[in-house]
């Protein structure tokens, strides 16, 4: 459920931008491959004992990296903004949905 908000978060971040300012720049492009890989990086945190806030880490990696991405290129502006605010929602909404029970352990064969 948790890497279903990331992708989502993702896809809004590709989405939005382009309908409310226009074609979006390399900038804006390079961020929603770092969501992506966010979102890969949310999927495969598992849920192990102890870990509990290993997903909420990943999606919070990935929106400081968008945040890192964008300040480093220059000039702010609105595609940036929107961005910089899904991704942090993101990670707001991976923290803020409880962890599923852990998967059970696998047993090696005899």
């Amino acid at each position: 459920m948790k890497a279903i908000v990331q992708l989502v978060m993702t896809v809004l971040a590709a989405i939005v931008p382009a309908l409310a300012v226009g074609p979006l720049d390399a900038t804006a492009w390079v961020n929603i491959v770092v969501l992506a890989a966010g979102t890969v990086m949310v999927y495969n945190a598992a849920n192990i004992p102890g870990w509990s806030y290993a997903k909420l880490i990943a999606s919070a990696v990935s929106a400081v990296a968008v945040v890192l991405t964008t300040s480093l290129a220059g000039g702010l502006d609105a595609t940036d903004y929107i961005q910089m605010a899904l991704a942090a929602a993101a990670a707001l909404g991976v923290g803020a949905i409880p962890n599923g029970a852990p998967a059970p352990a696998a047993h090696e064969a005899p």
